[in-house]
């Protein structure tokens, strides 16, 4: 495996972890005003997703098309910006998510949607 496909997997894996911990623990309450937030009006994540052309779509077009992003950055130079649809608990459990990697020069790498859990058993 090269440096950079390692670099890239490391990068993708640690993303992936800081957010699916946030989700499993059920984190805090959403606010309305937080980047990635999704409100009514925007487009659902499916449609989000296939608006996005990986290995073409840059984090301005992006950007234009869905708004700020909640951003994670890497040493590495890569970026991975979450977007969150909330449910109808409101918490990250309960959010629909669309995480877009984006490579060092800007291009994206890779997408992903992760569908929201009901609620958090008592």
């Amino acid at each position: 495996m090269t440096s950079a496909a390692s670099a890239l997997l490391a990068a993708w894996g640690a993303a992936c972890v800081s957010i699916a911990g946030c989700t499993f623990a059920g984190g805090p309450a959403l606010p309305d005003r937080a980047a990635g937030m999704m409100r009514a009006g925007s487009p659902s994540p499916a449609a989000a997703q296939s608006s996005i052309t990986i290995g073409k779509s840059t984090r301005a077009e992006v950007l234009a098309a869905l708004g700020p992003g909640n951003a994670i950055r890497f040493d590495s130079g890569y970026e991975v910006w979450v977007y969150r649809w909330p449910g109808a608990q409101r918490t990250s459990r309960a959010a629909t998510e669309l995480v877009i990697l984006f490579e060092p020069s800007g291009i994206v790498k890779k997408t992903r949607v992760r569908p929201g859990y009901g609620p958090e058993p008592k």
